[in-house]
């Protein structure tokens, strides 16, 4: 799912049946927001629990996070919380979390094959705890691709500590020549 996020995201096409990632990938995209020109830097971290040290270390110096779970797949969603408490402990202060609620087109079906999903609100009430923000996307049909990222990085800019100049996703407003940077992970 996270992999598919980003090359929908970087790439602007969905390639079903992507390869899970071991460790860590990369990859950069230049984004406008609100007039302004940034590159992105993002660090598609491993989802599995096994791999979750090493994502644990790129939070360390992250600016913000997208933490993706799967709609139609309750399971990916109940580790959410963990993936939090590892953030919180790994990042050097705190940083802004956006939620994603992924793969939200194949919800309706997991549904009617009687697996368990998790609805909108149950992912807003998640996003809620931990105060961050909250969205759902899909990366097959392309939806809210764009604007997850582009609210965390209006989030990050508008904070105090966006001088920050650090590995993750970074942001770089050519303007100012900002930098700051966020992990994808869950």
């Amino acid at each position: 799912g996270k992999s598919s996020f980003i090359m929908r995201l970087c790439k602007g096409k969905f390639v079903p049946n992507l390869s899970s990632t071991l460790g860590v990938d990369f990859q950069t995209k230049v984004l406008e927001v609100d007039g302004r020109t940034i590159a992105l830097q993002l660090w598609d971290t491993a989802g599995q629990e096994r791999f979750r040290s090493i994502a644990k270390s790129y939070f360390r110096r992250a600016d913000g996070v997208l933490l993706l779970y799967d709609c139609s797949y309750e399971r990916s969603f109940m580790s959410v919380r963990e993936w939090v408490d590892s953030i919180e402990e790994g990042a050097q202060k705190k940083v802004p979390i956006m939620l994603c609620g992924n793969k939200s087109d194949l919800r309706e079906e997991a549904e009617k094959q009687g697996r368990k999903v998790v609805n909108f609100e149950e992912g807003q009430r998640l996003a809620r705890e931990f105060e961050g923000l909250f969205i759902e996307t899909s990366a097959k049909e392309g939806s809210n691709i764009v604007d997850a990222v582009t609210e965390l990085s209006r989030l990050l800019m508008a904070s105090e500590d966006f001088e920050l100049v650090t590995s993750g996703l970074q942001l770089k407003t050519e303007s100012a020549k900002k930098k700051s940077s966020f992990c994808c992970g869950s």
